[in-house]
């Protein structure tokens, strides 16, 4: 049977693959063209110095492939936890659709759920048909302090904590999290205002709260005191799948 590896740009799935590719595998990378500079840094060290080849998707094949989504919905609407379409879109389908235009309809498909995650694997829900998910580090017991241990021993790593993995100020987050990011990255809430400036119906990723309210509330220092390695995301996503 056919492998596919999600790849999702950080430590617990490059692990995976490295500890569980075979000859044949398709690893599999779908950006957003939200994640942060370092983590492309770090796909691209992976694969100099593991060989291994990753499938880079983009979403219509856009060069700001999230933008693309907005423009696609016209600015009618804005994802948040309860509509997650970006995942949805720019991953899940994405992946899938080229997936199909290769003629791979039945494959295993390989996703990098650790030990301490049992809840993600039991919410996980068959997508398609001819499709298995296999949790090879939850089988093997791999939980994320391993993880980190293995790093810590490579020449190369993920430069940035990982709560700033996958988009960077994604909503599910939370938004303690994203306030705490914003404190030491300002920069990073640009496009996000920028999305709900141009949303026509004032849809915000927050219920209740902006991201250009946000970034000024992070102005004021009140969350410098929070170690970003230490802060964990609010929600479970599957961007990470």
């Amino acid at each position: 049977m056919q492998r596919v590896i999600n790849f999702s740009g950080g430590k617990t799935s490059a692990y995976m693959t490295i500890k569980e590719y075979k000859e044949g595998d398709l690893v599999i990378f779908c950006d957003t063209g939200r994640e942060h500079p370092k983590t492309y840094k770090f796909i691209n060290d992976f694969e100099t110095n593991e060989n291994i080849s990753i499938i880079r998707l983009k979403y219509k094949n856009s060069d700001n492939p999230f933008d693309e989504l907005l423009k696609h919905n016209k600015y009618s609407n804005i994802p948040n936890n309860f509509k997650r379409f970006c995942t949805i879109e720019l991953k899940i389908k994405t992946a899938r659709r080229y997936l199909r235009s290769i003629g791979l309809k039945n494959y295993d498909n390989l996703v990098g759920f650790r030990y301490d995650e049992p809840l993600r694997v039991k919410r996980r829900k068959q997508m398609w048909k001819g499709v298995k998910d296999i949790f090879p580090l939850f089988d093997k017991k791999i939980d994320k302090q391993m993880i980190n241990d293995y790093w810590s021993k490579k020449s190369y790593n993920l430069e940035i904590p990982s709560i700033l993995g996958n988009c960077t100020l994604c909503f599910m987050k939370g938004k303690n999290a994203i306030l705490s990011i914003l404190s030491s990255y300002p920069e990073l809430a640009n496009d996000w205002i920028n999305d709900e400036e141009l949303n026509k119906k004032g849809f915000t990723y927050i219920n209740g709260i902006s991201m250009k309210q946000l970034k000024e509330i992070a102005q004021n220092n009140l969350f410098k005191d929070y170690d970003l390695n230490e802060i964990k995301p609010a929600f479970d996503c599957a961007c990470t799948s």
